[in-house]
């Protein structure tokens, strides 16, 4: 017998699993930023945090997504929208205002 999923089901798992991986990708970047030489620690830094805002912004949206829709794994969309939405908009401002530092 064959269970069939809901798409707001894999919405759901998909956010939370992007969300952590949008955080998963702090520390790469972290061990990234200290094996690059001088000079380019700064782009590496920046391409780190887009990374981090992108991916988590993505969980987010999915996990927001499934919730409207009516997922039966409500725990797993409001961590993946919560944890998503935060973690990428606070990579995404980070990034913004580190970028405006390095530019003036």
């Amino acid at each position: 017998m064959t269970t069939r999923v809901s798409a707001p089901d894999v919405d759901a798992r998909r956010g939370l699993r992007y969300a952590a991986a949008g955080a998963a990708v702090i520390p790469a970047t972290a061990v990234l930023v200290a094996l690059v030489p001088v000079g380019a620690r700064g782009a590496v830094y920046l391409i780190g945090l887009a990374a981090v805002a992108t991916i988590s912004i993505t969980g987010g949206v999915l996990g927001r997504r499934a919730l409207s829709a009516g997922t039966a794994l409500r725990a797993r969309a409001i961590a993946a929208a919560i944890i998503g939405l935060w973690l990428g908009l606070t990579a995404a401002v980070l990034g913004f205002w580190t970028l405006v530092a390095v530019v003036v």
